[in-house]
């Protein structure tokens, strides 16, 4: 597949990266937390590993 050349934004593309005046640069360290997985559920991790729990040891209780 071949792209027709185009030169629709050679008038920007060697200007600078806008900073904000208004708002500070972020750390890298803030900007990766962006993208952290977190839990929407507070708890649920741990209501599933009770039941989980509870069902293992009625498994093993019917052994």
């Amino acid at each position: 597949m071949t792209f027709a050349e185009t030169h629709r934004y050679d008038d920007i593309i060697d200007l600078p990266h806008h900073q904000s005046s208004r708002h500070p640069h972020m750390s890298m360290h803030n900007r990766a937390a962006q993208f952290m997985p977190f839990a929407a559920l507070t708890g649920y991790d741990e209501a599933i590993a009770k039941v989980a729990a509870r069902v293992r040891n009625q498994d093993d209780e019917q052994r």
